[in-house]
């Protein structure tokens, strides 16, 4: 019989193996793609567009693996405010790559050390229109010891979930959004214990699964 160690590292191979490629990326994002006409515009990057970065951190807990999001405090500026997100950021100047971007933002928002993450590998990069950013997911593996400090100005919270909460067909529904004053229809969610991860972040996630649940 294999033990949790093993297991982990059987896991980690099977799925570092996966993010290799080639990926699902646009059929697995739309999964959970807003319903409205404006929901194209997920895949028409504009001139303009910056650059980001996002870490989808696991971790095995027991014979169980889970997985991190946050939720943005409410902050004036920040067209995300008060969603669900995976930690991560914009790219600064003296970042020398995307993969640092993640690590850094990753430390500042949940007090994860880069030290503490063993990236395996990186998910298909969505554009996000709202905020004309192209994100660039990254797939680290953490342990479960690892303490979670938040940034209490960039985070109201942090939820942990087992992946395995995610097999239950009835946390994915619909629901009509009010966001910046506009209310957008039939919107695919994941209802996180009854958190609304929904979006940019459950595009991204969408392909992860559509990955994990393939090993």
């Amino acid at each position: 019989m294999q033990t949790h160690d093993q297991e982990k590292r059987v896991k980690s191979r099977l799925l570092t193996q996966k993010l290799k490629g080639p990926l699902p990326g646009l059929s697995a994002q739309r999964i959970m793609a807003p319903r409205s006409a404006d929901a194209a515009q997920y895949y028409q990057v504009s001139d303009t567009a910056r650059h980001a970065a996002v870490m989808l951190l696991l971790y095995q807990k027991g014979s169980e693996w889970h997985t991190l999001f946050m939720k943005r405090s409410i902050r004036q500026n920040d067209k995300h405010s008060g969603q669900l997100s995976f930690p991560g950021g914009k790219k600064d100047l003296t970042d020398k790559s995307l993969k640092e971007t993640a690590l850094r933002e990753t430390n500042e928002e949940v007090g994860i050390s880069s030290d503490d993450i063993d990236i395996i590998g990186s998910l298909s990069p969505l554009y996000v229109y709202a905020s004309d950013f192209v994100v660039q997911p990254y797939v680290g593996i953490t342990h479960p010891e690892v303490e979670i400090i938040k940034n209490d100005d960039e985070v109201d919270k942090v939820i942990t979930a087992p992946m395995k909460y995610f097999d239950q067909r009835e946390i994915l529904k619909h629901t009509n959004l009010e966001v910046r004053n506009m209310v957008i229809k039939d919107v695919p969610y994941f209802d996180l214990y009854g958190e609304v991860l929904w979006g940019a972040t459950a595009m991204m996630f969408s392909e992860f699964l559509y990955l994990w649940r393939e090993l």
